[in-house]
C-alpha cells in the first residue's frame, strides 16, 4: 500500500519538477567525478607513457654498482619487459687522433621505450631502427666522427678491441639532459664489454636496468623489489627526475587533481542545496499526510524510496553521460595527440558511484529526519517546523561529506586538508561580509516606487537566504576565476620557457682561443645564443674550515665519511660573472659589486643541502689548489630554462687565473643547420648537445596537457552553473509569492522584472567582487606552494570578476524566474497551491 502511494507521489513531484534540480544535481555529480576521472586517468597514462620515452623504459633501476641478475629473473616472471645498460667513460683511438666518449653498452631489449635513431652515413636522413650494434661494431654520435676524422666504416679501438663504426647516432630515447654530460656519446653491445677490458676494480662505471609493463605488474615487482634495495640504488619514473618535463607532468597533475577538487566541491554544494530545498518543499504534504493518519513509519519508508529512486536514476544517468563525454573528450584529443588513449581503469567507475550515493545519502539525511518530525498542525499554523531550517548538524555533516569526498578523489589528504580549510575560512569570511553588506542596505534611504529600492527591499528582507546564495555565488565565481587565471598563468610560463626563438643546442668545451671566432660566426649567421659562461670544475672542500664528506671515502670506496660534515660527493661546475644571469632571482644578500673579492652566490637549494648560510666561507679545491670565497648572496634559479646555469657562481677575481673553457645555449634554425655542422667540423674539440627532439616532446606534452586543462574545466564550469541554478531554484517559491502580493497592490510588470534583474545583478557583482579578491590571494599562495610558479596578483580580475559575476548570475536568474513572471497572478496562486 505505501509503496503504491510513494510511487505516485514519486510520479507527481518529479513530473512538477521539485526532483528536476537535486536529480540534476546528483548526476552531475556523478558523470564530474567519472569524465574528470576517466580523462585525467586516460590522459595521463598517455602523456606518460610517451614520456616515459626520456628514460627508454616505464621505471628504471639505477646503481653505481653491479645489480643482481635476480631482479631481471623476477621482473620477467611479472610479465615485464627487461633491459640493461653499462655507462663507462673511455678513450676511442682512430689512427693518430684520440677522443674521450662516454660509452654506453645495451642488451638486445634496448629501448624498452622510445625509439633509436641512426644515420648509414653523416649526410643522410635518421631512420627508426629496432636493432642495437652487432658483436663488433660500435655507433657513434656525429661530433664523435668528426673530432676522430673518420667516416662510416672505419676502425676504431676501444680498449683491447677493434670495432666498426657502422652507424651514427642521431638520437636516443633516454640521452642525458645535462649540459655537462659528455656529447661524444659511443654505443656498443653489452656482450663485447669484456674483450674491451675497460671495466676494472675502481672503475668509475654507473649501471642501469630497464622495466616496463602494466602498473599492477610493476607496482607488484617494486613491492618484492624494495625491501632488497641498498642505500646506492635508485628506483625512479620521468616524473622523478629534475627535468622540465617532469616539471610539467607533475604541475599538470596538480591542476587536474585540484580542477577535479573543485569540481567535486561544486556539484557537492548544488546537491546539498537541492536536497533541502526538496525536503522544505515536502513538509505541507507531510503534515497533511499525518493529519489523515499516515504514520512516522509508512512517511519514512515513502521518502526513503524517493531517496533510493533519485539516487539510482541520477547515478545511471550520470554514468552513462559522464562515460559518453568522456568517449567524445578522449577520441578528440587522440586525434588531436596523434596516438589512441589507453584504456582507464576501475577506480573512476568507483569514484564516481560512490561520490553519487554518498553525496545523495549524506546531504539528505538530515533534512529527511527534519521532515519526518514536521507535526501535524502545521496544516492549520505553516509556521511550525521552521525552526527547522538551519541546522547545525546538516551543515557539520555536509562539510565532513565534502572532506570525505575530496579525500576519496583525491587520495591525498594533505591537499583536500588545505583546500577544504581554505573553503572553509573563505565562507567564514563570505558570511561576515553578507551580514555587514546586507545590513548596511538598510541605511541607503532609496525612494520607493522604483525597481532599485524594491531590489534592495528583498534582498533585506531575505538576509540570510541572500547571504547562503552570496557564498554560493562567489565560491563558484572564484573557483571559477581561480583555475582560468592558473591555467592561463601555467601555459604561458610554459610557453615563456619555450618560446619560439629557444635555444635547440648547447655548445660546450670552448677554448678561450675557439671563443671569439666562434661567437663571430653564430652572429654572422643569424644564430641566436645565451651568455658564455666559463666553466671550472671543482669541489667544495671545507665549510668555515671544517671539511665536509665526499659521496666515497678513500678508505674502501664504498662508505661515506660517517664523522665529517655532510657536504656534495662530486665535482661542480663553477663559473663566474659580474651581472646576475637573467634566469636567476636573488632571493637574499647582494649581488657581486666592483669591489668584490672572494664573494660566492649559491643556489637556494644547495644552500640547504650544505647546510650554511650568508656570511659562511666556502673553501673550494681545484686540482691541488684551494681557496675561500665568503657567501654573499642565494640565488633562486629556474632550471627549466634551456639555458646554462650553476649552483655556485664566483665573483670574477676569484677564478680569473685558472684555464677554464666556455659553455653556452644557441638556436639553430633549419635552414642554418648546414653552416651549423660545418662549423663544428672545423672545432671538433668542441661537444654540440642537440636537444631539437627534447624540446618538441616538451611542446607536445604541453599542448596535451591543455587540451585536458580546458576540457576539465569545461565541467568545472558546468558544474558553477549548476549551483547557480539551485540557489536561484530554491528561493523560487518566495519569489512567486512576492510577485502574486506586488501584483495584488498594483506593481506594473516592468517594475517587478527590473526589480528582480537588479537584484540578481547587485548579488553578481558583490559576490564577484568578493570572490576576485579571495581568488587572487588564494592563487598568490597556491602558485608558490604547489606549482612552484612565480607568485603574483591579478588587479585585472577584480574588474572581470564583478562585472562577469553581476552579468552570469544576474541573466541566470532572470532566466529562470522570467517563466514565472509571464505567468498571471491566478495561474502563480494555483502554482502556490
Amino acid at each position: 500500500m505505501w509503496a503504491k502511494l510513494a510511487l505516485k507521489l514519486f510520479s507527481r513531484e518529479f513530473k512538477r519538477g521539485e526532483l528536476t534540480v537535486i536529480s540534476a544535481a546528483i548526476a552531475l555529480a556523478v558523470l564530474t567525478v567519472l569524465t574528470l576521472s576517466m580523462v585525467t586517468d586516460r590522459i595521463g597514462q598517455s602523456i606518460e607513457e610517451k614520456s616515459s620515452a626520456f628514460i627508454a623504459a616505464d621505471r628504471v633501476l639505477a646503481s653505481n654498482h653491479a645489480l643482481p641478475a635476480e631482479f631481471l629473473e623476477k621482473a620477467n616472471q611479472e610479465n615485464l619487459r627487461t633491459a640493461k645498460i653499462t655507462y663507462f667513460d673511455t678513450m676511442l683511438f682512430a689512427g693518430d687522433e684520440m677522443q674521450l666518449g662516454s660509452v654506453k653498452a645495451v642488451s638486445n631489449t634496448y629501448p624498452l621505450k622510445g625509439e633509436l635513431k641512426v644515420k648509414t652515413s653523416l649526410t643522410d636522413q635518421p631512420q627508426v631502427t629496432a636493432d642495437i650494434p652487432s658483436r663488433g661494431e660500435v655507433w657513434l654520435s656525429e661530433s664523435v666522427f668528426y673530432a676522430l676524422n673518420i667516416k662510416v666504416g672505419d676502425k676504431v679501438e676501444l680498449g683491447a678491441a677493434t670495432f666498426t663504426a657502422s652507424h651514427v647516432v642521431a638520437e636516443e630515447p633516454d640521452a642525458p639532459f645535462n649540459v655537462f654530460s659528455s656529447s661524444q656519446r659511443i654505443l656498443i653491445n653489452e656482450a663485447d664489454i669484456a674483450v674491451t677490458e675497460v671495466i676494472q676494480p675502481g672503475s668509475r662505471v654507473f649501471y642501469r636496468q630497464l622495466y616496463a609493463g602494466s602498473k599492477d605488474n610493476l607496482d607488484t615487482f617494486y613491492a618484492w623489489l624494495k625491501p632488497q634495495m641498498k642505500e646506492n640504488q635508485r628506483w625512479y619514473g620521468v616524473k622523478d627526475r629534475q627535468s622540465p618535463i617532469s616539471n610539467s607532468l607533475n604541475r599538470a597533475e596538480s591542476y587536474l587533481l585540484l580542477a577535479g577538487l573543485l569540481g567535486i566541491i561544486l556539484a557537492a554544494v548544488a546537491i546539498a542545496v537541492s536536497a533541502k530545498r526538496y525536503c522544505e518543499r515536502q513538509y505541507d504534504p507531510v503534515a497533511m499526510m499525518k493529519t489523515l493518519g499516515g504514520s512516522r513509519a509508512m512517511i519514512r519508508k515513502i521518502y526513503l524510496l524517493h531517496l533510493s529512486l533519485v539516487c539510482s536514476m541520477s547515478v545511471i544517468v550520470g554514468l552513462l553521460i559522464g562515460y559518453g563525454l568522456q568517449s567524445v573528450a578522449t577520441d578528440y584529443l587522440a586525434q588531436t595527440m596523434g596516438t589512441a588513449l589507453p584504456s582507464a581503469s576501475a577506480k573512476p567507475w568507483i569514484i564516481a558511484i560512490s561520490t553519487g550515493v554518498i553525496c545523495a545519502v549524506m546531504f539528505s539525511i538530515k533534512p529527511l529526519l527534519d521532515l519526518f518530525d514536521i507535526p501535524p498542525l502545521r496544516v492549520l499554523r505553516r509556521n511550525l517546523g521552521d525552526r527547522l531550517l538551519v541546522s547545525k548538524v546538516h551543515l557539520a555533516m555536509s562539510a565532513l561529506t565534502v572532506f570525505l569526498l575530496m579525500w576519496l578523489f583525491s587520495n591525498n589528504i594533505k591537499i583536500s586538508a588545505i583546500l577544504f580549510l581554505s573553503t572553509a575560512f573563505l565562507i567564514a569570511v563570505l558570511f561576515a561580509l553578507s551580514k555587514v553588506i546586507f545590513g548596511g542596505g538598510r541605511k541607503l534611504g532609496l525612494s520607493p516606487g522604483n525597481s532599485w529600492s524594491l531590489a534592495i527591499a528583498s534582498i533585506q528582507k531575505r538576509a540570510n537566504v541572500n547571504a547562503v546564495q552570496l557564498i554560493s555565488f562567489a565560491l563558484a565565481i572564484k573557483l571559477l576565476l581561480f583555475l582560468i587565471v592558473l591555467k592561463n598563468d601555467m601555459i604561458s610560463d610554459w610557453q615563456s620557457q619555450l618560446p619560439e626563438n629557444a635555444p635547440n643546442s648547447f655548445l660546450v668545451n670552448i677554448t678561450e682561443q675557439e671563443l671569439e671566432p666562434i661567437t663571430s660566426f653564430l652572429a654572422q649567421n643569424d644564430m641566436p645564443t645565451s651568455d658564455f659562461y666559463p666553466v671550472v670544475r671543482g669541489r667544495v672542500n671545507a665549510v668555515n674550515g671544517e671539511l665536509v664528506a665526499r659521496e666515497v671515502s678513500q678508505e674502501d670506496n664504498e662508505k661515506k665519511d660517517e664523522e665529517a660534515r655532510s657536504g656534495i660527493g662530486r665535482e661542480l661546475n663553477l663559473t663566474w660573472r659580474k651581472d646576475l644571469p637573467n634566469q636567476n632571482e636573488l632571493i637574499d644578500g647582494a649581488w657581486f659589486s666592483e669591489n668584490s673579492v672572494a664573494e660566492a652566490s649559491v643556489e637556494e637549494s644547495m644552500l640547504k643541502r650544505l647546510d650554511v648560510k650568508i656570511g659562511d666561507t666556502l673553501t673550494f679545491l681545484i686540482g691541488a689548489q684551494s681557496f675561500d670565497a665568503k657567501i654573499t648572496s642565494v640565488r633562486k634559479v629556474n632550471w627549466t630554462t634551456l639555458k646554462p646555469n650553476f649552483f655556485i657562481i664566483l665573483s670574477p677575481d676569484v677564478l680569473a687565473s685558472f684555464p677554464a673553457t666556455y659553455i653556452s645555449s644557441v638556436n639553430v634554425k633549419a635552414d642554418k643547420k648546414r653552416e651549423f655542422n660545418e662549423l663544428m667540423r672545423q672545432y671538433p674539440t668542441v661537444n654540440v648537445i642537440d636537444v631539437e627532439s627534447f624540446i618538441k616532446q616538451i611542446r607536445s606534452t604541453i599542448e596535451q596537457v591543455s587540451l585536458a586543462i580546458g576540457f576539465v574545466l569545461a565541467i568545472v564550469v558546468a558544474c558553477g552553473a549548476l549551483v547557480l541554478i539551485s540557489q536561484v531554484q530554491a528561493s523560487l517559491g518566495e519569489r512567486m509569492q512576492e510577485i502574486v502580493i506586488l501584483r495584488t497592490l498594483g506593481a506594473k510588470g516592468r517594475l517587478i522584472k527590473n526589480a528582480t534583474l537588479y537584484e540578481f545583478l547587485l548579488l553578481g557583482v558583490t559576490a564577484g567582487l568578493v570572490a576576485a579578491i579571495v581568488s587572487d590571494i588564494a592563487l598568490l599562495i597556491v602558485q608558490k606552494q604547489m606549482f612552484e610558479l612565480a607568485g603574483k596578483f591579478h588587479p585585472h580580475i577584480w574588474l572581470i570578476g564583478p562585472a562577469v559575476g553581476g552579468l552570469f548570475v544576474a541573466c541566470l536568474g532572470y532566466l529562470m524566474i522570467a517563466r514565472t513572471m509571464r505567468k498571471n497572478t491566478q495561474g502563480l496562486l494555483r502554482s502556490l497551491a
